[in-house]
């Protein structure tokens, strides 16, 4: 098998793997949040109090289209804008209590969803598993992130 081959077949588990975490919490009738807003929500996690256009590039949206989505979020009540100390110009998104309760409730959701077939691999196979995937992540070109 070629290196194109090895890549089609990766890039198809991969996929496989995303779309089945994804239909157990975004592809429910009863989802509050479209996938989009998610990845927007986990990265305020990891990066807090980011601006409005600090978000927008980090999307690459327009500023009117992250107001729009901030819009939706502050309705469901998982994010909250609020004014900079020391320039009141500056408005800041940050989560709220239900945000990042949201976001810790998707993530359990996740690890359940995975532990049954994850316990398919013996030990050695998990941690080989988690060893390339940390590989491969380090190697990836890194996206400055916009500020």
């Amino acid at each position: 098998m070629d290196n194109k081959e090895q890549l089609e077949k990766f890039t198809t588990y991969l996929q496989t793997v995303n779309r089945y975490l994804r239909c157990t919490t975004f592809d429910k009738e009863e989802r509050i949040i479209t996938r989009v807003q998610w990845m927007l929500l986990r990265h305020m996690y990891r990066k807090p109090g980011r601006t409005i256009g600090q978000l927008a590039a980090h999307l690459d949206v327009r500023q009117s289209t992250m107001s729009q989505m901030l819009d939706r979020l502050e309705k469901v009540s998982l994010v909250v804008r609020r004014t900079d100390n020391q320039d009141a110009r500056i408005k800041t998104v940050e989560l709220t209590k239900e945000g990042l309760a949201f976001i810790h409730e998707t993530e359990e959701t996740w690890m359940e969803a995975l532990s049954e077939p994850f316990e398919h691999f013996s030990e050695e196979e998990r941690n080989t598993l988690i060893g390339l995937m940390e590989k491969l992540s380090n190697h990836l070109p890194k996206r400055e992130d916009k500020k």
